[in-house]
C-alpha cells in the first residue's frame, strides 16, 4: 500500500508542473537558445568572445530568476485542501515545561489483596492458578478444617437447644394466661360447678388442681362452720363442735389462700425463667453463627448447615474477596494451612502505579496535580500526580512520585522500566507555533509563510518548546501572519523538487 504522504507529494508535483508558470519559464530557456543559435549563423568567430560575455551574463540573469522562484509554493486552495495543509494566523500562547524522569510501573497497591484461610486446616483441592483472572466470589481452594467442622457442630447444638427453650416458653406463656383466667374465676368466689365448667379447658397442670382442690376445701368447711354456728345458737351442738368446725374452715382457708398466692408467684416466675432461657438459647445461637462467619462463611451457607452431609462437615471453601488476576500463589493440595497465612495474592491491573524517581535537582519542582505523561516502546499515557512522598530513600537517594495510569488494555505490565515527562509549569509567550509548523530548510529552522506570492519560507529564532508547541522569537513575522501549521514538510518537499528541477 503506498504511503498517504507518498500520493500527496505526488499530487502537488503533477500541480506544480501543470502550473503556467512554470512552463513559460522553460519556453523562455528555449527562446534564448533559439537567439544565440540564429546569431552564431550570421557571424560566428567575429562575435565569439561577445557571445560567450553575453551567454554568461544571461546565464547569471536566469539563475537569479531560478532561484527566486524555487523559494515560493504556489499552489490553489483547493490543492491544499487536498493535500491537508492547513494554515492559521500566528498567535501567541502558553509553553509548557517539563522534566523528564525515569519511573518504574507497579501494581497499585490499593488494589493488592492477599487472600488468607480463616480456618486451619488441611488443602484438599486447589482451583486457581497464577495469572489466572478471577471473579468476586471465585472458589480458589477446598481446605478440610476440623476447627470449621467443630464450629459447624456447636452451631447445630446452639440451634436444637434455642428450639427447646422456645418450646418450652410456648408452654409456659400457655400455663401462664390459663393460670391468670383461673386465678380471675376464683376471686369472684363461683360455686364450684361453675368453677368447674369455666376451667375445664383451661390447661395448667397440676396447679389447676390444687386450686379447685383447697377452693372446694374451702367452700365445704365454710359451709359446715356456718351450719355449726346455727345449730349451735339452736342449742342443737356443742361448743366443741362449733370450735372443731371453725378450726377445719380457718384451715381449709389458710391452704387456700397459700395455694392462691404460691401458684400465683410461680406462674409467674415460671414463665420469667422461661423467657430468660429462650433468650440465652438465641444468644447461644447467634454468638455460633458469629463465630462460624468469623471463619468465612456467608449467611446462606450457615443456613444450609443443617442441610449439609456429614461428610462436608468440615469443608472450607476459599473464595476470591474481590476481581482481578492472581499475582501470586503460596499453596498447593496436601499441605497444612493457618489463618493468617498468605496463599494467593489478587491485583486489579485495571490501573497500576507509575512510581517515578524525583532526584534531589528537581525535587522543587514535582507536586501533586502536575500532569505526566509516560512513554515506553510507542506507548503513551497520561496520569497525574496523586503523591509525592516525604522521604528520601536511601538506596537512590530520591523522593518517590506516584501516578495512577489506566491500563484496561493491560499495555503496561508491573515491574518495567519507563520515561515520564512530567509537566512542571505553564508561561506566556508572545508568538507560539505548532511543532509541525517548524522544519529545516537550507540549513535553517524556518516557517512557511503565505502572502501575495504564496507560501515561502521564513526563518526563525526559536526559544522555549513544549512537547507540543514552540516559541518563536523573531519579531519580522508579525502576529496575524498566516503560516502553515499541518503539513509543512510537503510545502518543503516542494522546494526541493523545484529546486532540483531547474538544476537539471
Amino acid at each position: 500500500m503506498i504511503p498517504k504522504n507518498t500520493v500527496i507529494v505526488a499530487f502537488i508535483l503533477f500541480a506544480l508542473l501543470a502550473f503556467p508558470g512554470c512552463g513559460d519559464s522553460g519556453r523562455s530557456r528555449s527562446g534564448t537558445h533559439a537567439e544565440h543559435a540564429e546569431g552564431d549563423g550570421h557571424d560566428h568567430g567575429a562575435e565569439s568572445g561577445e557571445h560567450d560575455q553575453h551567454g554568461e551574463e544571461g546565464h547569471g540573469e536566469h539563475e537569479g530568476e531560478d532561484e527566486h522562484g524555487d523559494e515560493v509554493v504556489r499552489l490553489t486552495p483547493a490543492q491544499l485542501e487536498e493535500a491537508g495543509v492547513v494554515i492559521e494566523a500566528l498567535s501567541g500562547g502558553v509553553i509548557a515545561t517539563h522534566v523528564t524522569l525515569p519511573a518504574e510501573v507497579g501494581l497499585n497497591q490499593d488494589t493488592v489483596l492477599h487472600v488468607t484461610p480463616r480456618a486451619t486446616g488441611i488443602v484438599s483441592e486447589v482451583l486457581a492458578y497464577m495469572g489466572e483472572e478471577v471473579d468476586k466470589g471465585t472458589l480458589l481452594a477446598v481446605i478440610e478444617s476440623p476447627e470449621l467442622g467443630e464450629a459447624k457442630i456447636a452451631y447445630l447444638q446452639a440451634v436444637q437447644a434455642k428450639a427447646i427453650a422456645d418450646a418450652e416458653l410456648t408452654r409456659q406463656r400457655t400455663i401462664s394466661e390459663n393460670t391468670a383466667k383461673l386465678l380471675a374465676i376464683l376471686r369472684s368466689d363461683p360455686e364450684l360447678d361453675a368453677l368447674r365448667a369455666s376451667s375445664a379447658d383451661l390447661l395448667i397442670g397440676v396447679n389447676k388442681g390444687r386450686l379447685i382442690s383447697t377452693y372446694a376445701k374451702l367452700r365445704s368447711s365454710e359451709a359446715n362452720y356456718a351450719r355449726e354456728r346455727e345449730l349451735r345458737a339452736k342449742n342443737l351442738s356443742t361448743q366443741a363442735e362449733l370450735l372443731a368446725a371453725q378450726e377445719a374452715y380457718n384451715s381449709s382457708q389458710a391452704d387456700y389462700f397459700g395455694a392462691f398466692e404460691d401458684v400465683d408467684f410461680t406462674y409467674r416466675l415460671q414463665l420469667q425463667e422461661a423467657e430468660q432461657s429462650a433468650a440465652v438459647a438465641a444468644s447461644s445461637v447467634d454468638n455460633a453463627k458469629r463465630r462460624l462467619h468469623l471463619l468465612g462463611l456467608r449467611e446462606a451457607q450457615v443456613a444450609n448447615i443443617s442441610d449439609e452431609r456429614d461428610t462436608e462437615v468440615a469443608r472450607y471453601e476459599l473464595r476470591a474477596p474481590a476481581a482481578g488476576r492472581i499475582v501470586e500463589k503460596h499453596i498447593t493440595p496436601g499441605e497444612k494451612v493457618t489463618d493468617g497465612e498468605s496463599i494467593f495474592t489478587i491485583a486489579n491491573l485495571d490501573t497500576v502505579w507509575l512510581n517515578i524517581a524525583v532526584y534531589s535537582e528537581y525535587a522543587g519542582l514535582i507536586r501533586e496535580g502536575q500532569t505526566v505523561v509516560v512513554q515506553a516502546e510507542g506507548r503513551t499515557a497520561t496520569g497525574v500526580v496523586n503523591y509525592v512522598s516525604s522521604l528520601v530513600s536511601e538506596g537512590t537517594r530520591a523522593v518517590q512520585a506516584r501516578v495512577v495510569v489506566p491500563n484496561t488494555d493491560r499495555a503496561w505490565k508491573p515491574g518495567e522500566f519507563v520515561t515520564a515527562r512530567v509537566e512542571t509549569g505553564q508561561s506566556p509567550a508572545a508568538r507560539v507555533a505548532p511543532l509541525g509548523a517548524i522544519q529545516t530548510y537550507e540549513g535553517r529552522e524556518v516557517v512557511f509563510v503565505q502572502d501575495h506570492d504564496g507560501i515561502e519560507p521564513r526563518p526563525v529564532r526559536l526559544g522555549r518548546r513544549s512537547d507540543v508547541a514552540v516559541e518563536i522569537l523573531s519579531d519580522d513575522i508579525a502576529l496575524g501572519t498566516p503560516i502553515v501549521v499541518t503539513n509543512s514538510f510537503l510545502m518543503k518537499a516542494e522546494l526541493g523538487k523545484s529546486a532540483a528541477g531547474h538544476d537539471h
